[in-house]
């Protein structure tokens, strides 16, 4: 399923390059390669992982970045967590990006992305995820490639669902099902735009909510990959985006 993933997103969606990281002996999660950094304009933010076991994934990833000619940065010197791409999104147009808080990385990695990182000209948001089902920001929610955005409303408190409408146009939002959310894991599909093509890339998804994106123009393609599902990631999970 991941070499599937993997090659077929080389191969089907014009401009969209794939690159892959050595794997580190006994790092089972590294698959999950969303959740080592934040990359923005040119430059790589490295994470500082929740859970022990991937606190070692973090050199491996520095190394891969600077040996590529990204700017890097570390997050492990300000002592508290931040889990990459997995706690953080953006709008297509990049004037409003978000980071995810309150299960794998702190508020207070915001002001770390913030110093590290240059936002000139997006305003960059905290979401607070308050839903044990959710527990990345990419689990909760997903914009999408003509504006709209993907929500599972349960997953934020209600501070942070309003700046959700606010910013996106509460017209934009789709609020998803605890089924589209927890069993088929639609906020970990990828979107890709290519030309004039806005493509959702997803494991699956309930014939209402394709129906619906179909009608606004998406194409929806679906790739199986339950067998990652057992570690509780999906796609998304898998891929970080390396040319914001």
């Amino acid at each position: 399923q991941h070499r599937h993933i993997s090659s077929g997103i080389n191969a089907e969606y014009g401009g969209v390059k794939v690159e892959e990281i050595e794997n580190g002996p006994g790092l089972v999660d590294q698959v999950f390669c969303a959740n080592c950094a934040v990359v923005w304009a040119g430059k790589a933010l490295t994470s500082s992982m929740f859970n022990p076991p991937r606190r070692e994934e973090t050199d491996l990833t520095l190394r891969w970045f600077e040996e590529r000619g990204f700017q890097t940065h570390d997050s492990r010197p300000y002592g508290h967590f931040l889990e990459g791409c997995g706690d953080f999104a953006y709008n297509y147009d990049r004037k409003h990006a978000y980071l995810g808080y309150g299960f794998r990385s702190e508020k207070r990695s915001l002001e770390t992305v913030k110093e590290n990182l240059d936002f000139t000209g997006t305003e960059l948001h905290p979401l607070h995820l308050v839903s044990d089902k959710c527990y990345h920001l990419d689990t909760a929610m997903l914009n999408l490639s003509q504006g709209h955005a993907l929500v599972f409303t349960p997953a934020f408190d209600k501070e942070s669902l309003d700046l959700i409408k606010e910013v996106n146009g509460e017209g934009n939002i789709i609020e998803i099902s605890e089924e589209d959310c927890v069993q088929n894991f639609v906020p970990n599909a990828i979107p890709v735009h290519s030309g004039d093509k806005h493509y959702i890339v997803g494991m699956a998804f309930s014939p209402e909510l394709r129906k619906r994106l179909e009608s606004l123009g998406y194409e929806i393609i679906i790739v199986p990959y339950q067998e990652f599902l057992k570690s509780g990631g999906s796609i998304r999970c898998s891929v970080l985006d390396i040319g914001i």
